[in-house]
Formats: C-alpha cells, structure tokens, sequence
C-alpha cells in the first residue's frame, strides 16, 4: 500500500482512475480511499487547485440535489508532482 500511496502523490496516478471529466469530490474521495483519511475540503481543494494540473470546464454536474459542482478534466502536461 506504501508504494501505491508513493506513486499516488509523485505521480499523479489517481486521475487515471476517475473519469474524463470529474467533481473536486470525487478527487478527494479517492485520496481519502487510498490514503485511509480523510482531507479538510477546502485545504485539499486548494492544493489540487494550486498545482495547475485541472481545468475547470463550464459544464456543471448535474446529479447533485444541491448547489452543482464544477467538473474538472485533467490538463495535458509533461509532469506535475503534489509533493512541489
């Protein structure tokens, strides 16, 4: 599990198993799964949102039964490291 959690952080392995287009809810949830705790929202969104590695796309979830979150896609770049 130790080197699945590595590779999870260093090299963003996490976003190969969410959708194309996914919620901040889902990334966190699948952090939380594999990291066996849990993130304060806010602060985990923001250090998702600070490495620059999502695009936010215009098109809103709409599943949710209150206010609809935005969906993110995962920009193409060459490399990017939560650790930075």
């Amino acid at each position: 599990m130790d080197s699945l959690r590595l590779g999870f952080d260093k090299k963003l392995i996490g976003f190969e198993l969410l959708p194309e287009t996914f919620t901040m809810k889902e990334v966190q949830s699948l952090y939380e799964a594999v990291f066996e705790k849990s993130f304060p929202m806010n602060n985990f969104q923001k250090k998702i949102l600070d490495l620059g590695i999502l695009e936010r796309l215009e098109k809103k979830f709409t599943g949710a039964a209150n206010k609809a979150p935005y969906l993110y896609r995962l920009k193409r770049q060459k490399s990017v490291s939560l650790s930075s």
